[in-house]
C-alpha cells in the first residue's frame, strides 16, 4: 500500500493510486493536499518510495531469489514449519514493496474477467487477474499453447457494467507454464499498446473505483 503523510493534520493518507494522481483529498481531515514523499508499506515495514525506485532491480532480484528458497523449502522433507512460515512472511513483504514501486496501479480483479485472445493465429479466451491502464495479468487454460514472450496479442472485453467493447493490442512481458499436476493455468503478462484516451478514461474510472472499495474493505 501506497501512504503519504498530510501536511495539513499530519496523519497517513492512504491510497494505491498515490504513484499516480498529483493531489488527493485526505482521508482524515478532508483537505485537497499535492501528492509528495509517497511511501510503501508492507506488512509492517515501510520504505521511501523514491528510495524503492532506485534500488529497483536488487530488490526484484531478491525476490526472485526467495521465491526460489521458497519453493526450495517446500519441497524438502526436512524443513521445518518455522522455516517455511519465515520464508512466506519475508516473500510477502517483499512482494509488497514491489507492489508499491510500480508506476501504474495493477487492480487484483476479484469477478471473472473474460477476454477473447488471439496470438501467434491462435484464438482462446483468457481470464483477468489483474488490470491496470497499461497492462493485464492474464490467465489461460493449459489447453491452449502459452504465448510466446515478445509476441503480439490482442484482446477484446467489455468491463462489469458497461456494453462497450475494448479492442487492444498488446505485447507479451512475461509468460508462465501451467504447473505440471494440471491444477493451475498458462499465466502471461501483458503491455497494452496505443489505448486511446476514451479507453484509457474508461479503465481508469474502473480501477480507481475498484482500489478505492478495496481500501474502504480494509478499513472497516
Amino acid at each position: 500500500m501506497l501512504i503519504m503523510k498530510c501536511p495539513k493534520c499530519d496523519k497517513y493518507i492512504s491510497s494505491a493510486l498515490l504513484a499516480e494522481i498529483s493531489t488527493i483529498e485526505c482521508e482524515h481531515c478532508k483537505a485537497k493536499v499535492a501528492v509528495q514523499n509517497v511511501l510503501v508499506s508492507s506488512n509492517g515495514f515501510t520504505f521511501d518510495r523514491e528510495d524503492l525506485l532506485k534500488r529497483f532491480f536488487r530488490y526484484r532480484k531478491l525476490l526472485d531469489e526467495v521465491i526460489d528458497e521458497r519453493n526450495s523449502l517446500s519441497e524438502s522433507a526436512g524443513s521445518s514449519d518455522t522455516s517455511k512460515r519465515s520464508i512466506e512472511q519475508f516473500l510477502a513483504i517483499l512482494q509488497g514493496m514491489m507492489s508499491g514501486a510500480r508506476e501504474k496501479f495493477r487492480l487484483e480483479v476479484k469477478e471473472p474477467l473474460i477476454a477473447k485472445l488471439c496470438y501467434s493465429r491462435h484464438e482462446c479466451s483468457g481470464t483477468f487477474f489483474n488490470l491496470s491502464t497499461e497492462g493485464a495479468c492474464i490467465e489461460i487454460s493449459p489447453s491452449n499453447p502459452l504465448p510466446r514472450v515478445l509476441g503480439g496479442i490482442s484482446l477484446e472485453f467489455s468491463l462489469p457494467g458497461s456494453s462497450d467493447l475494448f479492442a487492444i493490442d498488446g505485447d507479451i512481458c512475461w509468460t508462465q507454464k501451467a504447473t505440471v499436476d494440471g491444477g493451475g493455468k498458462h499465466s502471461c503478462g501483458i503491455r497494452f499498446r496505443g489505448v486511446d484516451s476514451t479507453a484509457h478514461e474508461q479503465l481508469w474510472q474502473f480501477i480507481s473505483s475498484g482500489a478505492n472499495n478495496v481500501l474502504n474493505q480494509e478499513t472497516t
